[in-house]
Order: C-alpha cells, then sequence, then structure tokens
C-alpha cells in the first residue's frame, strides 16, 4: 500500500502543544497528505463540520496539481488569546463540481500567529480541478 494513502493519526494534543510553542508564517505548512479516500467502502462525507464564524480565520491561496493527485494550500490565523486547531475539509472536484475526491486538516495555531497549511491527496485528477472547503470548523485544543 502506498504510504501516502495510509492515514495518519496524529495526537492532538501533540498538536496543540506544536501550536503552543508558537509558529510564524515562514514555517512549512502543516500537512495531512495521507487523507482518507473516497471508495466504496469509505465515501467522501455527506455531514462536515462547518463554522461561518471561524471560515474568516482561513484563507485558500492555492489549488494545484501535484505528482499524481492534487493540492490546496492556505493560512490559517488565531486572533483569540488561547491556541486553537482548525479542521479544514478540502474536496477536489472537477470545473463542473463534481467531488472527485477529498483530504482534511488539522492545523494548530498560536494566540495571535498565522501559520500555512496543506491537504493533499493522491487520486486521478483532471487537468483542471477546483479546491472549494465545504468545512471548515474549529475542534478542541
Amino acid at each position: 500500500m502506498n504510504m501516502r494513502n495510509v492515514v495518519s493519526i496524529v495526537a492532538l494534543g501533540t498538536l496543540a502543544g506544536a501550536a503552543v510553542t508558537g509558529c510564524s508564517s515562514d514555517d512549512h505548512p502543516v500537512r495531512n497528505t495521507a487523507a482518507v479516500s473516497s471508495n466504496a467502502t469509505n465515501p467522501v462525507p455527506t455531514k462536515i463540520a462547518n463554522e461561518p464564524k471561524v471560515r474568516k480565520n482561513v484563507a485558500l491561496t492555492k489549488c494545484a496539481e501535484i505528482p499524481g493527485g492534487w493540492s490546496a494550500e492556505g493560512t490559517a490565523t488565531n486572533p483569540g488569546k488561547k491556541p486553537v486547531t482548525y479542521k479544514i475539509t478540502v474536496h477536489f472536484t472537477t470545473r463542473q463540481a463534481t467531488t472527485l475526491d477529498y483530504a482534511e486538516a488539522l492545523v494548530p495555531v498560536a494566540p495571535g500567529k498565522t501559520v500555512p497549511w496543506a491537504a493533499e491527496k493522491e487520486f486521478h485528477a483532471e487537468k483542471k480541478m477546483l479546491c472549494p472547503t465545504p468545512g471548515i470548523s474549529e475542534v478542541s485544543s
């Protein structure tokens, strides 16, 4: 099995600890490169946590092809006084809005900081794809 298709599980405590130590926009994006595949046994989720008030803190800045799939990148900002972890769900869709696959990223952000994030997935993509983010939420830190 390709390692990029194995789901990476990272303890939120570790992520929150990393957020407390602080990050800058110069740091490497937090990547969840092994998102869950959309197939018959694990389809694209239909119920996705989404918090409109949190969306303003997450920006999508890049939607691009990667070898064997597609990637979305952006930044996440924490305007608060406590560390937060954002869960970002990205759908990789055709230009006609058909979802071919998806990826999720857990992004820890220290208070007052902005960090880069990325979510990518290996799948058979079309030449031109879109990267809508139907789910952006804050998870417990």
